[in-house]
């Protein structure tokens, strides 16, 4: 009898075995990267709705500051958001180093914005460098300040002006400078 030796009997498999191995490595690959990348979430508390008593006018401001934040009462707008900006994030200059800039709506639906920021120095009201036209001065809060139009459709009109070793700008874009005074003097 002679016996073929290069020739290696081999069993056929089956079209159940050769799709059952991959489909077992899918899965386990599949319930591996499940379990990695699958993170529970903490369950959310409940938010309370925001009121106008919630609304703190200076978070996280200390009284050694001397900063004054100003805002305009409940009566007047709502505040919609308050935002602070810091030079040394590099995204204002120094001078405006903690500064805040205030977005409120006004019962008609306006919207008014209020930058206020440290100035030390306190000698005069800084000019606008964004100005489209001459400025002109005017009296706000009872101090002389700066009446002036910009480029942004947000911030058309605005007025500008120094007090307690703070700068302030106060604009909108639907408000003409008369109110924009009228508001300033509101300002608590």
């Amino acid at each position: 009898m002679i016996q073929d030796l290069d020739g290696v009997a081999e069993r056929q498999a089956t079209r159940g075995q050769r799709w059952l191995l991959p489909a077992l490595g899918t899965i386990a690959v599949a319930a591996v990267l499940a379990s990695t990348l699958a993170r529970q979430l903490p369950a959310r508390p409940q938010v309370q709705p925001v009121t106008q008593a919630h609304l703190s006018v200076l978070p996280g401001i200390g009284p050694a500051t001397g900063f004054k934040g100003l805002a305009l009462p409940p009566s007047v707008a709502s505040i919609e958001r308050r935002t602070q900006f810091s030079g040394v994030t590099g995204l204002t200059t120094a001078a405006q180093s903690d500064g805040f800039g205030d977005l409120y709506r006004l019962a008609d639906g306006r919207l008014v914005i209020l930058v206020e920021y440290p100035d030390p120095a306190n000698l005069f009201v800084r000019p606008p460098g964004d100005a489209v036209e001459l400025w002109h001065r005017v009296a706000v809060r009872g101090n002389a300040g700066l009446g002036y139009r910009t480029a942004s459709p947000s911030l058309a009109v605005a007025i500008a002006w120094a007090a307690d070793g703070t700068q302030y700008v106060l604009g909108g874009a639907a408000l003409s400078e008369e109110e924009l005074v009228s508001l300033a003097a509101r300002l608590r």
